[in-house]
């Protein structure tokens, strides 16, 4: 990788941060660049090994809380991020899920939330693209949702319980999809199964570090460390350049197209920053809500699976119910506290409910002044549609443990899982209500596209990272095409 101390002369592309957005975007723009063209790569954070990492005891030496302000009511949310090469690569736990193809529909197929731009088919194959990077292993049965490639390493060992849950829902109960591997990849152990994966101990779940380094290591890439872009340089609805600081020193770069991808709470304050305000802007807000809890067994033992989210149960993901009623994915979790009861240590099983939120105007990102180092985070409110979840949550746990001997459920008193950020800059097709267009370019300045779960108008009960990655990649060809 070539790292540069300053940035010099003009780019083709400059793209400010360096996690799974931008990093898939490079990954495809690269082939359709000219041989002699220039990319820049502005990273904030500081590039830390593995080994860095697991010294520190953390994937960044800038905590998460440090870098926003909270200015809302829900005082218990809190947002996880890396500020650092590699983005959320590094502390992202490796579950790798695609949204159903209902959640693209929403609007028109239940009549709540808002549509997607696009469709499931529209990043059908970028979704195998990335799972092939991450070398995702994942059920050899087919799914709920079309398929052209199998995934890349087999399913994880479920764990009885598990098991017990495939048989009474075949259609419904999957080994987890996830870029923590099943066996030994060429860059990867297998997963240790120990359920430490904000940090992995042995490096085994898919990072940028680990194993997709090579968009860096094309000698047209530079890379900038610990420059942190404060706005983009706009003139006449063109974007010309970064503005950005470094080691206490203001600086700019030229650049022909830039690729914004920061997170869903630093790409609005960018924005904002650069004059580029919207009535939508900074809006919407969301995450899904998450309710933990584990349940006793009457005499089936658990913890025999080999990765920490052993099984993704759909049974109640889709259907008529969401014209109504909130989407829920329940994983089934291969760690946690064991029983105190002798001989019945193992007959616990843990598990998360994601209850699906639909974006609120109200939750926003905010620069109060554009002077300020530090954008507010305000988050006030779940929307009354997911709350009708959470107030049914033990009545769902119940039927969907019901083919298990279930002795009780304990449902803890925890929040939002506070670590997928989405909204702030949705895609849209009409340019008042959105602030991109279906291939995540500006509507307002063609020229900057913006990656990330901040275009996501809705779908959080799944896990993101893996349709940023591919709406990322099909903007990349899109645009790719044209040069």
């Amino acid at each position: 990788m070539r790292v540069v101390e300053e940035a010099a002369g003009s780019y083709d592309v400059v793209f400010i941060g360096s996690g799974f957005g931008s990093t898939f975007f490079l990954h495809r723009y690269l082939d359709h660049a000219a041989p002699n063209a220039r990319f820049l790569v502005l990273e904030r954070g500081k590039l830390h090994t593995h080994a860095d990492q697991v010294e520190m005891g953390r994937t960044s030496e800038i905590h998460p809380n440090d870098a926003w302000i909270d200015k809302g009511r829900e005082k218990n949310k809190t947002w996880n991020f890396t500020i650092g090469f590699g983005g959320g690569s590094n502390c992202w736990w490796g579950n790798s899920v695609r949204q159903h193809p209902s959640d693209f529909k929403l609007k028109s197929t239940y009549g709540v939330g808002t549509d997607w731009p696009i469709d499931y088919d529209d990043i059908e194959s970028y979704y195998g693209i990335a799972e092939e990077v991450m070398q995702v292993s994942g059920p050899r049965e087919p799914m709920l949702w079309h398929r052209s490639t199998p995934f890349p390493l087999p399913p994880h060992t479920l764990p009885l319980p598990d098991r017990l849950l495939k048989e009474a829902y075949p259609d419904h109960h999957f080994a987890a999809t996830t870029a923590r591997p099943s066996r030994d990849t060429t860059t990867r152990p297998k997963c240790c199964a120990n359920g430490v994966c904000h940090l992995c101990p042995i490096d085994s779940k898919f990072t940028i570090l680990n194993s997709f380094m090579a968009p860096y290591e094309d000698p047209r890439v530079e890379v900038l460390l610990t420059a942190e872009a404060r706005a983009i340089d706009v003139e006449a609805g063109t974007a010309t350049g970064v503005a950005y600081r470094r080691g206490g020193k203001d600086l700019s770069v030229s650049a022909d197209l830039v690729v914004l991808g920061a997170n869903a709470i630093f790409n609005p304050t960018i924005l904002q920053r650069s004059g580029l305000d919207h009535p939508m802007l900074g809006r919407n807000l969301y995450d899904n809500f998450a309710v933990f809890g584990e349940a006793y067994l009457d005499g089936v033992d658990h913890f025999q699976g080999s990765t920490i989210v052993c099984g993704m149960n759909y049974s109640k993901y889709d259907g008529a119910f969401r014209s109504e009623f909130p989407s829920v994915l329940f994983e089934t979790w291969n760690a946690g506290p064991l029983r105190k009861e002798f001989g019945k240590w193992r007959q616990v099983l843990p598990f998360l409910m994601k209850i699906e939120d639909l974006p609120q105007e109200q939750n926003r990102v905010v620069l109060a002044n554009l002077d300020d180092d530090l954008p507010e985070i305000r988050y006030n409110a779940y929307s009354s549609y997911a709350l009708k979840g959470v107030q049914q949550a033990e009545q769902l746990i119940a039927e969907i443990l019901a083919p298990l001997p279930v002795e009780s459920i304990t449902r803890f008193p925890q929040g939002s899982a506070g670590s997928h950020i989405h909204g702030t800059t949705l895609m849209g097709k009409d340019p008042d209500t959105s602030i991109l267009d279906p291939d995540q370019i500006h509507h307002q300045v063609r020229n900057l596209v913006v990656v990330g779960s901040g275009g996501f108008p809705s779908g959080c009960q799944s896990n993101p990272t893996l349709t940023i990655c591919a709406v990322a990649m099909k903007a990349a060809d899109k645009l790719g095409a044209s040069v």
